[in-house]
């Protein structure tokens, strides 16, 4: 591990293109963290710690909002906002997790019932809003509270039609409602709202923030890149903040700016750990597998492995669920975008049996994949009947809400119709080369046929792939196999869809372009594979 001094270093040199512009403190917070206006009523010096922590909230920082709003009610035990605050820590609207128990305790803190609580809140507004977390933190499912409070806020958005506060909670669960995929509709709605906050102040870190979840997709990213730009500008403090602008930029295809905001989002966690004295969870695990992905991406095969090693070595000294669901998910985009099964990376072993179907899918996927490289048909088989019964099981469990936007792809027990859908697509996939292995030509086009279908109806994954191999390219690579080179191209063009600039479709599409003799396209797609995989401005960071 590199000392402090040089991880601060390094932050500092990595950051400077992202933090130029933003040197002047804000009126919320003497650190950058945005800015937001809002007036509250509590002692003058429990304010600067309350809005700390609301700049911290809307950056999804959620332990270190928790210890602002504490700060806040030790200095004021009277202010009624900062405990509202602690129990919106407890609220992870985008991740579509709840801790009810805790959120109500904090609530109780001030008063122990809803009446008792309003009645601590000194103006409308704030009412209103401890009205909120009242319905929250409220009776009946977290599926209804969340609808519940949704249509709450959509009441107080009307009610204060000029509060950024109110407006930024209202896009925020107007996300947070949409239980599984993608709501055209809410998703445009929320977009509207935060752009409308940023007209007026657009250095609000909620706005920006909920604006890319909005837009993350290849299909609208472009229309929060600016924001994508920007958020890491105002937010430097805030790791997340680091991250968020990646989302939209894997959306695009743009890797060099996935690499640098994840560097940057990494180190910043790293930085944090050290700081506080905190164990191996404190790492942004979610920023180090996007920037992997990244450095895949642009070939940079030794900083990937090194990553790998590390994360071995963390998941051995602190094997939580957490970081094994990690482990799976990037030895997965390891092996899979550098084709090579028989690097050490295949060996890693890990505890799956508390995981995800989606996870435990692809762990045994790559198990698998291994299989079928060797022509282990025997083994193939055997494992697809496993996975088969596994995801069958959890079929049954399914429910259609809750699946998390940011988080691991499916590192809790829970389980969603998507994440089974997702596990059945790998499967397929699998069946597929099995055929191929067996022969059986026909009936392996069909099962490339099916899994294609499949995970066209399935809304868009963010970052890594979830279904670690797009079932378009990996159908792409076999029509190529079977020299039909025309169908391969369309099957590589379908991948770039939900894939812009991967560098395995890109391949494919440029080897299909040469044997149809489409010579300027293959060209340029060469161009293109040689910008993003041409030697980098700058060493990997120290990891």
């Amino acid at each position: 591990m590199q000392s402090t001094h040089l991880s601060c270093y390094l932050f500092a040199a990595i950051m400077a293109p992202f933090i130029s512009a933003c040197n002047e403190q804000t009126p919320a917070s003497a650190e950058r963290l945005g800015e937001i206006h809002i007036e509250v009523s509590g002692a003058a010096e429990a304010v600067p710690h309350f809005r700390k922590g609301l700049l911290l909230l809307h950056s999804f920082e959620y332990e270190d909002a928790r210890e602002a709003f504490l700060a806040a009610q030790a200095a004021d035990s009277g202010f009624a906002m900062a405990y509202w605050g602690e129990a919106m820590t407890h609220n992870h609207n985008i991740w579509h997790q709840q801790d009810r128990e805790k959120g109500l305790a904090a609530l109780q803190k001030l008063a122990p019932t809803p009446e008792a609580r309003l009645e601590m809140a000194p103006t409308p507004l704030e009412k209103s809003l401890m009205q909120s977390a009242n319905i929250l933190f409220g009776e009946g499912s977290k599926y209804e509270r969340d609808l519940a409070y949704r249509d709450y806020l959509a009441e107080l958005y009307q009610q204060y039609p000029q509060n950024h506060e109110v407006a930024a909670f209202y896009a925020l669960s107007l996300l947070g409602a949409v239980q599984e995929g993608r709501n055209e509709a809410e998703y445009e709605k929320s977009a509207r709202i935060a752009k409308g906050i940023l007209q007026e102040n657009p250095r609000h870190p909620g706005a920006l923030h909920y604006l890319i979840h909005s837009y993350d997709d290849p299909y609208h990213a472009r229309f929060a890149l600016q924001a994508a730009d920007s958020y890491a500008q105002v937010a430097p403090d805030a790791a997340h903040a680091l991250h968020m602008p990646s989302h939209i930029y894997v959306a695009m295809g743009m890797w060099k700016e996935v690499v640098a905001s994840n560097e940057a989002s990494y180190l910043a966690s790293v930085n944090r750990m050290q700081a506080k004295g905190l164990d191996h969870d404190a790492r942004s695990y979610h920023a180090l597998h996007w920037l992997m992905y990244g450095y895949l991406q642009q070939g940079r095969y030794a900083a990937c492995n090194q990553i790998m090693q590390n994360m071995q070595q963390y998941v051995a000294e602190k094997p939580s669920k957490r970081a094994r669901a990690y482990l799976v998910g990037m030895k997965a985009t390891y092996l899979v975008e550098t084709e090579d099964w028989d690097h050490e990376v295949a060996d890693i072993v890990a505890d799956v049996s508390d995981l995800n179907i989606a996870l435990r899918t692809k762990y045994d996927f790559l198990t698998a994949m291994k299989a079928w490289q060797q022509g282990d048909t025997a083994r193939m088989h055997s494992l697809i009947k496993e996975m088969e019964t596994a995801r069958q099981a959890a079929a049954i469990k399914a429910s259609d809400k809750a699946l998390a936007q940011c988080n691991a792809g499916g590192w809790t027990s829970d389980v969603s119709q998507i994440n089974v859908d997702q596990a059945e697509v790998m499967i397929l996939e699998l069946r597929a080369l099995l055929a191929g292995l067996q022969g059986r030509a026909a009936q392996a086009e069909s099962w490339f046929q099916t899994a294609t279908q499949l995970e066209e109806s399935i809304s868009y994954a963010y970052g890594p792939p979830i279904i670690c191999k797009p079932s378009h390219e990996l159908y792409g690579q076999w029509l190529l196999q079977q020299n039909r080179p025309q169908e391969a191209l369309a099957q590589f063009e379908k991948a770039l869809e939900r894939g812009p600039k991967r560098v395995l479709a890109l391949r494919g599409k440029k080897e299909a372009a040469t044997q149809l003799g489409q010579h300027e396209l293959a060209t340029n797609t060469d161009q293109l594979l040689q910008q993003i995989q041409s030697p980098a401005a700058s060493p990997p960071i120290s990891l």
